[in-house]
């Protein structure tokens, strides 16, 4: 339950700032993917990698059309969250962020908004 508040307010906090800035703080990454290090040693777990190792590299080939620092926060997501509910966040909040880009008509949109907004619905259900 600490865990998933943990993760909420970090990711409430970079929401506010990928509106805001349309960028978000590597320190606020890094401490959450340092935690979630720990969080990961601590459990005997193995962190999920791969969807935030994919989306860097995407991040890249598209020279930063999808932000690197959104591949980021998704390695320190990998740290906390299972395989299932990580590719949930990812493409729910992908469909999230390509839907309201249609509606909006809007080119550059922030993802982590809907990166948390996907994290929220998939703690109710």
């Amino acid at each position: 339950m600490i865990g998933r508040l943990w993760l909420l307010c970090h990711l409430l906090y970079l929401s506010a700032e990928d509106m805001r800035e349309h960028q978000v703080s590597m320190g606020v990454i890094l401490e959450l993917g340092g935690s979630g290090l720990l969080y990961v040693l601590a459990a005997g777990r193995t962190p999920r990698l791969l969807p935030g190792a994919c989306l860097l590299l995407l991040g890249v080939c598209t020279q930063e059309q999808i932000g690197c620092g959104d591949g980021w926060l998704m390695l320190a997501l990998g740290m906390w969250l299972g395989s299932a509910e990580l590719l949930w966040i990812l493409f729910l909040g992908i469909g999230f962020g390509s839907l309201y880009g249609l509606l909006t008509r809007r080119k550059e949109i922030p993802l982590v908004p809907f990166l948390t907004a996907a994290y929220m619905i998939g703690g109710l259900l």
